[in-house]
């Protein structure tokens, strides 16, 4: 046992062991007090009077006339020499015990570490999987834009900005275990952004029926973001509504500003969500009835989408009802004074104001 584990199990033992002490310390207190006010008996009498307090008084008559001296060594013998004896025997146990929980303890923080370790091993080999097939496809994406018409064009390249995004999100897991942010220095148009991520989109969304439109009218520059990470939230967002949306119908991206916060939303008039489950709509895994009526969601993408949002700075809002719809809303900081209770309820889910709810095209 190292010296770290002695201080543990000291110190859960002392703990054990801590009951103990108070009974031990009050029956010495007591002992004491009684010692030191015992008195001889008045004369005639073979009796000890001990005084206990100012209102208490215990008279102590000796059995065949044991002397008050005698009487005072016996009570210091039982008051202070058995509960050392208690104290020793209590040492034991709560040493013992300590033992146990420490043992217990230390098991579960192994097994911990071993699960950890575990799901290290298991990330890095779906990293190295994934580093191949995603360079391949960029190699072969990259050389059909070189002899597809104009309009294959914006396609393939649209698919090759996606895969370098992917790229990217898998160095990320392979050098920190997790999604990165990284500040950049200059500032970024949040239009020209979510025309970008949307135009990504756009093949999966004639696959399932629904178009996109743009609606955002509004230059907006944002500084000290990650262009990368608030595409991957956005694309999270648009890929939710497209998943859900009705054939035939249209998601629709807006952005603007407001009190020191600019923001990008995202509409659909897919099924919705109840309010109460508006909440665990952000929950890793948790996928609503529709999610999983048509098995296309994985319930990581809202979750990482606000991860990768706060670690900005900025928030992320939900406002929906159940069969009318979602708008999910990315909100970022324009300055150091922006204050996210300006643009987000107590509940740190639903908007404080609807900046975007304009006529929105059909069909």
């Amino acid at each position: 046992m190292t010296g770290s584990h002695r201080l543990d199990r000291a110190r859960l033992a002392l703990l054990f062991l801590s009951p103990a002490l108070v009974v031990v310390l009050a029956v010495v207190a007591v002992s004491l007090v009684v010692l030191s006010n015992l008195d001889p008996a008045p004369a005639g009498t073979e009796a000890g009077l001990a005084r206990v307090g100012d209102d208490l008084a215990l008279l102590i008559v000796t059995d065949g006339g044991v002397p008050v001296e005698q009487l005072r060594a016996t009570v210091a013998n039982w008051g202070l020499l058995g509960p050392a004896l208690v104290l020793v025997v209590a040492s034991f146990f709560a040493w013992h015990q300590a033992g146990r929980v420490h043992r217990a303890f230390e098991d579960t923080r192994r097994s911990i570490v071993i699960a950890d370790e575990n799901r290290t091993s298991r990330l890095q080999e779906v990293v190295h999987e994934l580093r191949t097939p995603l360079a391949v496809m960029g190699t072969n994406l990259e050389l059909a834009g070189l002899t597809s018409s104009p309009d294959t064009t914006r396609y393939v390249d649209a698919a090759r900005r996606a895969v370098g995004r992917m790229s990217r999100t898998v160095d990320d897991l392979a050098g920190h275990g997790a999604l990165a942010v990284t500040e950049t220095g200059g500032p970024v148009a949040l239009g020209d952004l979510a025309g970008t991520v949307a135009m990504e989109h756009v093949g999966p969304g004639l696959a399932r029926g629904v178009s996109i439109a743009l609606l955002g009218d509004t230059e907006i520059e944002v500084t000290g973001v990650d262009p990368a990470a608030v595409g991957t939230a956005l694309g999270n967002f648009i890929n939710n509504a497209i998943r859900l949306a009705p054939r035939g119908s249209v998601v629709t991206i807006d952005w603007g500003e407001t009190a020191d916060w600019a923001w990008v939303a995202v509409t659909d008039d897919g099924p919705g969500l109840a309010p109460h489950n508006h909440g665990r709509a952000f929950e890793r895994g948790w996928q609503g009835a529709h999610d999983r009526d048509r098995n296309g969601g994985s319930g990581l993408g809202l979750t990482i989408a606000r991860q990768l949002t706060e670690a900005q700075g900025g928030v992320v809002t939900l406002q929906s009802e159940e069969g009318g719809g979602a708008t999910l809303a990315l909100w970022l900081p324009l300055g150091y004074n922006a204050d996210s209770a300006s643009v987000i309820e107590d509940d740190r889910i639903h908007p404080r104001a609807q900046p975007w709810a304009r006529t929105v095209p059909t069909g």
